[in-house]
């Protein structure tokens, strides 16, 4: 949520052209990069409490912690990124305006991947938002009739 919020902080202090608003829109995509790190390393706790649960698969674990892993690079570089161009912007730096376009994009890059991650996250624990999960209960369905 802080990329989003960052996003949003950044797109308006840019459009209004206010220098303040800017560099607040930066300093919480640089905040929201660090905090990716400790929510990425929960994920090992969390990992070992619900692969114990019935229908949990470990593909699906795995999916999930790649994507988590493709997630915390991205939003890594988005803060290297967001920092750069926040010691740019101090320091009136001629290419600051191209940076800013940088930020934005790897912005909108880490938040798709953060989305995915997320996404991907709830299909472990909601079958019915797998994208395979009526080919799952046509397999119950029919595996049922057999049975009888």
């Amino acid at each position: 949520m802080g990329s989003f919020f960052g996003l949003i902080v950044l797109v308006s202090g840019m459009a209004l052209g206010n220098t303040m608003v800017k560099r607040t829109g930066l300093s919480l995509l640089i905040l929201s990069a660090l905090f990716t790190l400790p929510t990425f390393f929960t994920g090992e706790g969390a990992e070992e409490i619900v692969e114990r649960l019935p229908g949990i698969t470990h593909d699906i674990i795995h999916e999930h912690e790649e994507m988590a892993e493709l997630s915390l690079w991205l939003a890594e570089l988005m803060g290297i990124i967001a920092a750069i161009t926040l010691f740019m912007d101090i320091k009136k730096h001629e290419y600051t305006k191209i940076f800013f376009v940088v930020t934005l994009t790897a912005n909108i890059v880490c938040i798709g991947s953060m989305v995915r991650t997320g996404n991907s996250g709830g299909e472990i624990r909601r079958p019915e938002i797998r994208s395979d999960y009526g080919n799952q209960q046509i397999q119950v369905d029919s595996s049922e009739q057999d049975d009888h």
